[in-house]
């Protein structure tokens, strides 16, 4: 069968390029097509280094190598890199000639009957029964009952059920509104008072030596050489003894010299707790509360100071659950001594004569036997335990103290104020916390990158506009005037610069039931409630000892038997400053 023959109809197609370049414009002659072109250059994604270190990388970045790493360094920061091991802290030794007045507010009847009971009778057996004498001030009776038929040294311990302080007799503040309440500060700062009263009155220094009180006048070496306040925590006697003998030692094993030092509470292994109390060298708030705790705001002298190990960490103001001060400041017949030594860092004469404590406006020379305090201003808290140090570093070293060798060296450091931190003692709010804290100690170190980045993101340390704030000080501030008080604008700025108002409750009675119980009264407002309660008017401040201490909240007691609590948070009460 013949073939068809195809129709001349056929589509034709041209052949495919042969590179990609063919399917370009031709080239100008036959000769260009045929000349050498350069090969195309590939683009080169990595260096020949980047390409090695990358080789290098993979290599060790596999899972076994990464845990190898880890565990190594670990294993270095526990044996080698720790903060504060006991290895590593100064030796002391216990001054035999030294008395201690020990004082104490507790409420936690477990507490008294166990840990912390067990552990104030082997104090008293380190010191020497001897040349202690315990105050007590708290409850419950029966816990307290049994305690002091334990304690075989010279004691007074009462029951706050069956002597409670006199709400009339405690300082109140008027509130912009007129109410008249007591601030939860000021009652804190009398019940310190109440368990420092054997020592104040003589009779601490009567019962051990004999003696009468007219004999104390004069004789301020023959008293109480130190005082050592222990909160409701859980403590060891070492590490009170370092407290009072241990810190700031010297070459040669002697104690250094100190106005007060505190140890550092935790509420658990790793957490600092005591924030309202505590303020750093140049009386900046704390960081976040992570080893290293203190911020690196300005000089950062406090916080540089606990990474160097230092038993002797500079502070304005710390408590930490247990501190120890120099008895001299709490007793009423070294009043002579401190005069002469005095009279240069204050213009106005000190009253030698037997008061009843501070200066009530926080300017001018404190009187001893040094009493607590609160602020009187409405919207201003300051803790009783910052500004009883503030009233001691406004005050001068005790001679011979003030003329040693040391105390000259020190007189160079504007950041020593005879306040001081020692982190190798340890207090904390639970047992587990306590049993944890030596643990805590050989890692808390790798912390201190990771603080120092969160109090950028906190904004921490919290700002205070009084911080830098200098004793007698005239200062520009604003009051806030309630649309509600009777009292006009003159009357109210007599008042603030007053500094409170005093009043009494009748017969009303008191119970102390302890910082932990406490209520929050309502939430904090807004601008729009506030422009329609009231405004602000300018006045002249004088500025007091302390300023660094306060910040601005409202915290009152509950008076007569409530519900909720002993004391409230008045977050509805305080005007914002920008209203």
């Amino acid at each position: 069968m013949p073939s068809r023959r195809r129709s001349s109809a056929t589509p034709r197609y041209d052949p495919l390029p042969r590179s990609s370049t063919d399917s370009l414009s031709s080239p100008s002659s036959s000769t260009e097509e045929f000349k050498d072109k350069p090969l195309p250059r590939r683009p080169r994604r990595y260096s020949f280094l980047l390409r090695k270190t990358w080789r290098y990388i993979s290599r060790f970045c596999r899972p076994l190598y990464i845990c190898i790493f880890l565990s190594l360094l670990l294993a270095w920061q526990l044996l080698f890199n720790a903060s504060y091991p006991d290895s590593s802290a100064p030796k002391y030794e216990i001054n035999k000639e030294e008395r201690v007045f020990i004082a104490a507010n507790i409420i936690d009847g477990d507490l008294i009957r166990g840990a912390w009971g067990r552990s104030l009778l082997e104090l008293v057996e380190r010191i020497g029964k001897e040349r202690v004498f315990v105050s007590i001030y708290g409850g419950p009776t029966d816990a307290l009952r049994d305690l002091d038929a334990m304690l075989e040294c010279e004691k007074r311990v009462v029951s706050e059920e069956e002597n409670r302080i006199d709400l009339g007799s405690v300082k109140r503040t008027r509130l912009p509104t007129g109410e008249s309440r007591i601030k939860r500060i000021a009652f804190l700062a009398e019940v310190r008072n109440k368990v420092l009263e054997p020592l104040s009155d003589g009779s601490a220094w009567k019962a051990m030596s004999g003696k009468g009180l007219g004999d104390l006048v004069g004789l301020g070496k023959k008293g109480f050489e130190k005082v050592l306040f222990i909160n409701d925590v859980y403590f060891d006697a070492e590490g009170a003894t370092r407290l009072l003998w241990g810190t700031n030692v010297d070459a040669d094993g002697k104690a250094g010299v100190y106005k007060a030092v505190c140890a550092a509470d935790f509420v658990t292994s790793w957490k600092y707790y005591d924030t309202f109390a505590t303020r750093d060298a140049e009386g900046y708030s704390i960081g976040v509360p992570l080893f290293p705790w203190f911020s690196a705001e300005g000089d950062a002298a406090t916080r540089n100071d606990v990474l160097a190990g230092k038993d002797a960490v500079r502070v304005k103001s710390c408590w930490g659950g247990m501190v120890a001060f120099d008895g001299r400041y709490f007793q009423a017949g070294n009043i002579p001594e401190l005069e002469s030594v005095s009279a240069e860092q204050h213009k106005e004469p000190q009253n030698s004569s037997k008061g009843n404590g501070n200066k009530v406006d926080g300017v001018g020379v404190p009187e001893l036997p040094l009493k607590f305090r609160s602020e009187p201003e409405p919207f201003w808290d300051s803790s009783e335990c910052c500004l009883i140090h503030a009233d001691i570093m406004s005050l001068p070293s005790f001679p011979p103290l003030s003329s040693s060798a040391a105390s000259k060296e020190k007189e160079e450091d504007k950041y020593d104020t005879g306040i001081y931190m020692n982190p190798y003692a340890r207090t904390a709010y639970s047992p587990s916390a306590h049993r944890h804290i030596w643990l805590v100690k050989r890692f808390e170190r790798i912390f201190s990158p990771i603080q120092r980045i969160l109090n950028y993101f906190a904004s921490m340390p919290r700002f205070n506009y009084r911080r830098a704030e200098k004793e007698g000080q005239l200062v520009k501030d604003q009051l806030w005037i309630s649309v509600h008080s009777n009292m006009t604008e003159e009357q109210s700025v007599d008042e603030a610069t007053g500094h409170g108002h005093d009043s009494d409750l009748g017969d009303e009675d008191g119970t102390w039931q302890g910082m932990e119980k406490r209520a929050t009264l309502g939430h904090a407002k807004g601008k729009e409630y506030w422009a329609n309660e009231g405004y602000y008017v300018e006045f002249n401040r004088t500025a007091k000892r302390g300023g660094y201490c306060g910040v601005r909240q409202l915290l009152v007691l509950k008076e007569g038997a409530q519900e909720g609590g002993n004391w409230d948070n008045l977050l509805d009460k305080v005007p914002p400053v920008d209203v």
